[in-house]
């Protein structure tokens, strides 16, 4: 799950980028090498703590968002870059998003054990 967080927030960082060129009137539109973004990611953040990759993660959506509202007059490329990080990617991988809800509803139903007691 780590892997997959990490790479969400990576693809929001990607946005901010994107929309931070479109309110300085400096995007240029090209296609992102979408293997090579995911693979540098993954190898990136392979050893990092869950903490900062979930902190981060945050943070980026926090940028994201900031850099979406901040524009003048948002267009049709920004909101494409918005979808492209947020909704429409978090669909692509939609399956594993639930599955993990389930496993920490799952968690937090579970009973407590108390383990000194034998």
């Amino acid at each position: 799950m780590k892997d997959l967080i990490a790479h969400l927030g990576r693809w929001m960082i990607e946005a901010r980028e994107q929309l931070l060129d479109i309110e300085s009137r400096s995007y240029v539109p090209a296609e992102v090498d979408v293997d090579t973004l995911n693979e540098t990611t993954l190898a990136e953040m392979k050893a990092a703590p869950w903490e900062d990759v979930w902190t981060g993660t945050n943070d980026a959506r926090a940028w994201m968002l900031e850099a979406w509202f901040g524009l003048r007059e948002p267009d049709e490329t920004a909101d494409r870059w918005i979808r492209k990080a947020g909704a429409e990617h978090y669909g692509q991988h939609i399956g594993r998003l639930r599955d993990w809800v389930s496993e920490l509803v799952a968690l937090r139903d579970r009973p407590v054990v108390d383990e000194w007691e034998g």
